[in-house]
């Protein structure tokens, strides 16, 4: 049998801390080729209406003033945060006259814009760029009650191009062996471009809701982005020998009181494993702590991620989640010709 190596104090004295700065980089994909510095502002004609996860898209004809007719793709949020704001599979018509405010891919070539807000010539506007993902949170009436044994929906708290639940890979310690593969960062090689979802430790503050249910001795975890799933098994102190590596892992978990304290371990090879470019190997392992607070409404969380094929020591980061009683998860259903339309312009 494999120990259990699920001692936090003894991992995160050895572990360096992972501050968790504000950063351009959300969801499944990068959106630092964005100028969130800059605005634009068009008018024209809608030509096609993609609602689709990860990322809605319309193409917009605009006539320059130069008098050159061109065409512009508008890149928008996901479904689940557009249905927030009022959007629908119907809301826009090819045909349609609109006028948008978006911000500017840095490649001043690139005819593509970060969707903010776009308006018919009705006067209505449908926001999209500061959504928070998974739509607004609802707010929570007084004397709401939270979640006693870690179920229910959580999100960490959000606001535009300041997503706590990223860290920068930028700041991993990265072993010589790991350095060629972000050296070779290339972001059309990214996963999530192909509808797969993320593992941890980039699950551990999820960008989008997280579901936790109980059945018996598990507790079942959902990712609402890529539909993402896993097993936490309360009633084992230790990972099996035989255990079988996976994508997601293999968690075994332990609840004192108020803190729910999970091991990971088991993991595949993967060439994103660690972020955004970063490789992670067969000893990846994951040591997630969440403390729930005395009302239920919020949950802190303590990380700490080692590797020691890619990552010359281990690394820890923490945030802090929040109770969405009534949130129902929404059904995915990746598409995986919108995940990479971004990547389709010159």
């Amino acid at each position: 049998m494999q120990t259990n190596r699920q001692s936090w104090i003894k991992i995160g004295t050895t572990a360096i801390t992972l501050f968790l700065l504000a950063t351009a980089s959300y969801g499944h994909h990068s959106r630092s080729n964005f100028n969130f510095g800059a605005t634009l502002e068009l008018e024209g004609t809608i030509s096609s209406f993609e609602f689709r996860n990860p990322h809605t898209f319309l193409s917009l004809t605009v006539t320059a003033d130069s008098g050159e007719v061109q065409e512009w793709l508008l890149a928008g949020n996901s479904i689940a945060s557009l249905k927030s704001a009022g959007w629908a599979a119907d809301t826009f018509s090819v045909g349609e006259q609109v006028k948008v405010v978006g911000n500017p891919d840095r490649n001043e070539r690139k005819r593509l814009l970060f969707l903010d807000v776009i308006t018919k010539m009705d006067g209505s506007t449908y926001a999209s760029g500061k959504i928070s993902p998974g739509g607004r949170p609802a707010v929570t009436k007084a004397g709401a009650v939270g979640s006693n044994d870690f179920t229910g929906v959580w999100q960490p708290p959000f606001n535009p191009r300041t997503v706590a639940a990223n860290f920068q890979v930028a700041q991993l310690p990265i072993t010589a062996k790991g350095q060629p593969f972000i050296d070779a960062y290339d972001e059309g090689e990214d996963p999530a471009l192909d509808c797969e979802a993320d593992a941890a430790p980039m699950t551990v503050l999820p960008i989008y809701p997280m579901q936790i249910t109980r059945s018996g001795d598990e507790l079942h975890m959902h990712y609402e982005q890529f539909d993402g799933r896993r097993v936490v098994y309360l009633g084992l102190d230790e990972h099996l020998a035989d255990t079988q590596a996976t994508h997601m892992g293999h968690s075994i978990g332990s609840i004192d009181g108020n803190v729910l304290t999970v091991d990971t371990g088991f993991f595949t090879e993967d060439r994103w494993g660690l972020g955004r470019g970063a490789p992670s190997g067969l000893g990846k392992h994951v040591v997630e702590q969440y403390t729930l607070a005395d009302d239920g409404m919020t949950m802190a969380v303590e990380f700490t991620f080692e590797d020691p094929e890619y990552l010359t020591e281990p690394v820890s980061g923490s945030g802090s989640m929040a109770f969405r009683p009534g949130y129902e998860m929404e059904e995915w259903d990746c598409d995986t010709t919108a995940a990479r339309r971004h990547l389709s312009l010159d």
